[in-house]
């Protein structure tokens, strides 16, 4: 997130992401242990509760993203992903 730190506005989001990250930790010193898994696999969503892609140093790894544009691909494509029936 260093590359935040030029643009002002993302240089107030970090802050405010890192505020938010020590409220959480002091209010609960294990927070990060404790902490429950993101059901959309996003780790900024499982740590800070909410997601924030556009200041996000692992998007380009983002499951989120990688289903967003896996879909965009389908439609692109006319593709429909069936699934098979169990037996």
């Amino acid at each position: 997130m260093s590359w935040g730190i030029e643009d002002s506005k993302k240089r107030k989001d970090i802050l405010d992401l890192m505020d938010i990250g020590v409220r959480k930790t002091m209010a609960n010193p294990n927070y990060v242990n404790e902490v429950q898994k993101s059901t959309n696999g996003c780790w900024m969503d499982q740590i800070y509760g909410l997601m924030r892609c556009d200041i996000c140093d692992l998007s380009h790894q983002c499951p989120v993203r990688e289903e967003e544009e896996w879909q965009a691909w389908l439609k692109e494509n006319n593709m429909v992903v069936e699934k098979k029936k169990a037996e």
